[in-house]
């Protein structure tokens, strides 16, 4: 699996030579399984939360609890994943602990169903313990799906592949959240086929696993780039695995201005449209819109900003778009806040209790879908800026810190979000504008690109040097 797909000139002439293996997307899609599964299994009993109030005589409240685990627990366990990924080879380590993890929570949760019965008097007392257990530990996998994106890309994609390996391995978490909201229901037909959709995600479980068990090696045998060969130089040292490391790093990071407006705007701008669009059902029944067709709306939103994200992460790979991130970005952004407004006038929001603009179903899924579509193109293209913005330090790094601004706005919007929708509602189009103004003010830079090209033109320079030398030493005839 090692034979190499692309090869920069020979080691010859220069020792700089980055070589990508084609087990490159064997890898990416190992890791993308375990995001797709991570995601889907938090969302487990929200989409279905009925029938599982109903199967395990729970109330609702309940039932958010096992969906606000993920964040909860999200954000103390960040920093030690982040130490363990900058471990001697942390990534491979990082993908057992969560395929390992996966596994046993999902098994947790169909033990009640095995051992006892719904018509059990003890039935409720007996699962609530597991399933709350099998949903902490889904959600402290959270970091372990999230912090090394950018890493897994750099460490294993060309310079010209990063940005569209960075938005499948991000996407691919989201796909199984957006993917869950159908799913679910179709296999939850009744309260009592709750087991079935448990052991559908065992299956999951133990199929992801065992490809990650078989084969997912620390790194490529060879560096994929500059930037790849330092990440594999640090790897090799042990150098970044410390707390003084990692306190070293974060102060670096707050104390460079760009990356704190990039990362404050992307963390807190993701966070808040994910409180939000848990939210259309509440906001869009004062509009006689169905449940079902809240859940439509919010499964068109989400896809299209998977598609958007692949679709703009292809054209920003391209030589001409490569260094213009920061555009992109604020066009999205912008494009966003436009949607979101046209949305705000066609709903009651904490301004008016009427709609200014007459809705209708068309609408409606068109304003929250071009949302999506704006809102998810632009997040992995705020995750590459900041790698670039942060090198050489490790993108874990800037990815963590990220994230981290992400679930620290959910955890403080989902405590207000069940009774003051309206406010979320207006929240999120203060949120995106604050976001351009902060991406706008950012200075982006590119210091991988430009350390990626500058290691390049050595190869190259090498050769017109052996071919003048080669040119001066023939003998004259």
């Amino acid at each position: 699996m090692n034979d190499p797909s692309l090869v920069f000139p020979s080691k010859s002439l220069n020792p700089s030579v980055y070589v990508v293996y084609r087990q490159r997307f064997y890898i990416l899609g190992v890791f993308s399984f375990l995001a797709f599964n991570q995601c889907a299994f938090w969302l487990t009993f929200s989409p279905v939360s009925p029938s599982t109030q109903l199967y395990y005589g729970i109330p609702s409240s309940t039932v958010d609890l096992l969906l606000n685990w993920g964040p909860i627990m999200f954000i103390p366990c960040l920093p030690f994943i982040y130490l363990l990924l900058n471990r001697k080879n942390g990534l491979r380590l990082i993908v057992r602990i969560l395929s390992i993890s996966c596994f046993i929570s999902t098994l947790l949760r169909i033990i009640p169903s095995i051992v006892t019965s719904p018509s059990s008097p003890h039935f409720k007392s007996i699962s609530l313990p597991f399933i709350h257990a099998g949903q902490i530990i889904n959600a402290a996998c959270g970091p372990l799906v999230m912090a090394p994106v950018s890493q897994l890309s750099c460490l294993w994609f060309a310079a010209n592949e990063r940005t569209r390996a960075t938005t499948i391995a991000i996407m691919a978490n989201t796909f199984g959240g957006t993917i869950s909201f159908l799913i679910n229901p179709a296999i939850v037909s009744q309260p009592s086929n709750v087991p079935y959709l448990l052991y559908f995600h065992l299956a999951l479980a133990f199929l992801a696993g065992l490809l990650a068990l078989i084969y997912f090696p620390a790194h490529p045998p060879t560096a994929s780039s500059a930037a790849g060969e330092l990440l594999m130089k640090e790897d090799n040292e042990n150098s970044l695995s410390t707390f003084k490391s990692y306190k070293d790093g974060l102060k670096q990071c707050f104390t460079n201005f760009p990356f704190i407006l990039l990362s404050t705007a992307g963390g807190i701008m993701s966070g808040t449209f994910a409180v939000w669009t848990g939210l259309f059902a509440t906001i869009l029944s004062f509009e006689n819109y169905s449940e079902t067709q809240a859940g439509w709306f919010g499964f068109a939103s989400s896809l299209l900003g998977i598609l958007g994200a692949l679709g703009l992460s292809a054209l920003v790979d391209t030589k001409r778009f490569r260094r213009s991130h920061k555009i992109f970005i604020l066009i999205c952004f912008l494009a966003c806040f436009l949607s979101v407004f046209f949305f705000e006038l066609s709903v009651r929001t904490i301004f008016y209790d009427k709609p200014l603009i007459k809705s209708t179903t068309f609408t409606i899924g068109l304003f929250l879908s071009l949302a999506g579509l704006f809102q998810g193109s632009a997040l992995p293209l705020i995750y590459e800026s900041s790698a670039e913005i942060m090198y050489p330090l490790p993108e874990s790094l800037s990815a963590s810190i990220l994230v981290q601004w992400n679930n620290i706005a959910c955890v403080i919007l989902l405590f207000i979000a069940s009774k003051q929708y309206q406010v979320i509602n207006l929240l999120v189009l203060v949120v995106i504008a604050l976001s351009i103004l902060m991406i706008a003010f950012a200075r982006f830079t590119y210091k991988r690109q430009e350390e990626d090209e500058r290691k390049c033109a050595i190869p190259s320079q090498s050769l017109e040097l052996h071919d003048q030398v080669s040119n001066s030493t023939e003998p004259m005839t």
